[in-house]
């Protein structure tokens, strides 16, 4: 009977043993797991945040210019007649009213002398229709027409003397000779299309270049630049931006802005290429965040702030230039809040966090 007892009590107790050794302490772990993973749940997350800030610093934005006098004009001739004699060439300098050229027109000459016979015989008639006392004796209408007559014949006159004053070709202001198109003994005809020379006022000079539409809010009247030619590689030449278009061209969507250049010594000639340097200081100061705060999710890119009660949320972003170790954000912070560093993929919406240093945080 009583081997029968231990037969029964045998088995019960290895599977007492076993329960005691394999069971029990795989339960305690599991617990003391469970307890583990509440206890991190419900600790509050330490982070690393910092404040946003806003860049101050100019941008150099060189653009190419074409070089051009600061005036030029084309000289044509204003009478018919053939040029008798030419007084500068191809690079010679002349000042203001300065005479280049004359042209002889011996048609016009007859009609002027003709037109003064006219005039000297009509002052005559109204002379002497004037001088008559006898009352009656010459008509009223009669003396305003020998008047009106002299007064046509003065006009024509001094018509002619214009022309005569035109044979002279003078400068409408200093400068250079850049071309001539005549020889002497050429037949010139008024309003023809071929001019006598080109004068250019090559002492100041002109750039002209194209300002991409998002930058043409920095361009202002009075502004510093800088210009260099490549074929001058040590030397920069200071320039100002005196006018603008005051609109985009449609077809660039660029605006059309004009500089001028002291050229007092002529190192520059007309008609090089430059490049224009403009330092552009940007209207609103561009905010500026580590690279080490981005969050990249499936629908863009974001950052962790940090608001006033220690509460995280993610904000969407959007990315302007990357200066490697910092970027520009162009949408989507305002320049003033705080943003968690190398953010832990736990973190929540709404989540509470304590900060590494909140009196770093809150300046």
């Amino acid at each position: 009977m009583k081997r029968n007892i231990w037969l029964w009590l045998f088995p019960i107790g290895l599977v007492l043993l076993f329960i005691f050794l394999g069971v029990l302490p795989r339960v305690a772990n599991q617990q003391e797991l469970q307890a583990t993973v509440k206890r991190e749940k419900d600790r509050i997350p330490l982070v690393n945040v910092v404040m946003v800030t806003r860049s101050e610093d100019t941008t150099n934005l060189s653009l190419p210019g074409q070089i051009q006098p600061y005036k030029e004009t084309l000289l044509f001739a204003r009478t018919q007649g053939y040029l008798k004699k030419r007084f500068v060439d191809i690079g010679s300098s002349v000042r203001a009213g300065q005479l280049l050229a004359t042209i002889e027109a011996p048609e016009l000459d007859q009609e002027l002398r003709r037109a003064q016979a006219e005039q000297k015989l009509a002052g005559s008639n109204l002379n002497r229709s004037r001088s008559v006392t006898l009352p009656g004796a010459v008509s009223a209408q009669d003396l305003d027409s020998r008047e009106a007559t002299f007064e046509m014949n003065v006009a024509d006159v001094g018509r002619l003397q214009a022309l005569k004053r035109l044979q002279q070709i003078r400068a409408p202001f200093s400068g250079i000779i850049t071309a001539r198109n005549i020889e002497i003994g050429a037949l010139l005809n008024a309003g023809g299309t071929t001019p006598l020379f080109t004068l250019s006022q090559l002492d100041t000079l002109r750039v002209l270049t194209d300002v991409p539409q998002t930058y043409y809010r920095s361009i202002k009247v009075g502004q510093q630049v800088q210009v260099k030619v490549p074929e001058l590689p040590n030397q920069v030449f200071k320039g100002q931006v005196i006018r603008t278009s005051g609109v985009l061209r449609p077809e660039s969507r660029t605006l059309l802005t004009e500089i001028i250049i002291p050229n007092r010594n002529y190192k520059l000639m007309s008609g090089l290429y430059g490049q224009v340097n403009f330092q552009i200081k940007p209207t609103t100061a561009a905010v500026i965040i580590p690279a080490n705060t981005l969050v990249i999710k499936a629908d863009g890119p974001k950052v962790v702030v940090v608001d006033a009660r220690n509460k995280v949320f993610y904000q969407a972003i959007e990315i302007g230039r990357d200066y490697g170790t910092t970027v520009e954000i162009i949408q989507g912070l305002q320049g003033s809040e705080r943003i968690v560093t190398n953010p832990a993929d736990y973190l929540t919406d709404g989540q509470v966090v304590r900060l590494t240093d909140a009196t770093a945080a809150a300046k």
